[in-house]
């Protein structure tokens, strides 16, 4: 049995609110984001290169796959656990680009997992399942886990509750990890917000039941199973990220509403301008963090 709350639900969001949120329709989500499905800040150039920022939405999504699975250290015959695993941009390019043997990947969206089952990748398994729930039969070479961490933990838990709920998290992939193998995690992160007002800022009608991380919270909860070696906070990636799929959304507006309806249009512009707003504010933040197993 998974470690759960006393109301006998998943730690963070359930299955049901994730549901809410990513199965509107993979088509839907087709006619914004980049061609391989990535729901996720990219990376619009490294910070320590004096080198141009991807010129396109695809490229800088590929630029953000890249560096979680060189971070995670996977290469030809290891094995990476995705959690989150979203559309499987992630898992392709690991078996694809970097000759992973097996890649696993979890999610709670059955449009997601019923996306990436179709995809047939070879050494590709994907499962509808909370990482709480989740027993693997051997260990990992690496871990990755994009834009999932966000929605483990729920509004109205104390501070200690949640630092306890992403101990466990750390534990579990300590686990279920090499020894000195990296775990590779992105997150939002609350930013210049204090915790008695983080429940008043956050929109509940877009992610129910979901409430980020502080960044102390992360440090805390890893310090006794993992190493952290490398920390980057780059807001502006998640708003330049942002504008181009509201742009895209804006531009596909027509097509949006015969294929949805005209409040699902409204409801994601709102989605998307508020979410800008709240980073361009500093209110959330944009995390990528590194990990070391000890």
């Amino acid at each position: 049995m998974s470690e759960q709350t006393p109301e006998n639900q998943p730690s963070g969001a359930s299955a049901e609110a994730i549901s809410y949120h990513y199965d509107v329709g993979t088509e839907f989500y087709r006619l914004w984001l980049d061609r391989n499905l990535t729901y996720s800040a990219a990376r619009w150039g490294d910070p320590h290169q004096a080198t141009a920022s991807p010129v396109s939405l695809e490229l800088a999504q590929e630029a953000k796959l890249d560096f979680h699975l060189k971070a995670a250290g996977i290469g030809p015959g290891d094995s990476l656990l995705d959690i989150g695993c979203g559309w499987g941009s992630m898992l392709r390019r690991a078996v694809e680009q970097y000759g992973v043997a097996e890649a696993t990947g979890l999610t709670l969206s059955s449009d997601q997992y019923n996306y990436v089952r179709a995809l047939d990748l070879p050494g590709v398994e994907v499962r509808l399942e909370n990482y709480e729930d989740y027993r693997p039969a051997s260990k990992f070479s690496g871990i990755v886990s994009v834009g999932a961490f966000e929605h483990f933990t729920r509004p109205g838990l104390s501070a200690a509750e949640k630092v306890a709920i992403y101990r466990r998290f750390f534990e579990r992939c300590h686990g279920w990890l090499n020894r000195g193998a990296h775990l590779s995690l992105q997150s939002i992160t609350w930013g210049n917000v204090p915790r008695d007002r983080s429940s008043l800022i956050l929109a509940q009608d877009v992610f129910p039941e979901t409430d980020p991380p502080y960044l102390a919270d992360v440090l805390e909860a890893s310090v006794s199973t993992f190493e952290p070696i490398y920390l980057e906070n780059r807001r502006n990636d998640y708003i330049q990220t942002l504008q181009v799929w509201l742009e895209r959304l804006r531009a596909r507006q027509r097509e949006i509403e015969a294929m949805t309806s005209t409040q699902t249009f409204v409801f994601y512009e709102r989605y998307l301008r508020g979410s800008i707003y709240r980073f361009k504010k500093k209110e959330l933040q944009l995390c990528r963090f590194v990990f070391r197993r000890h």
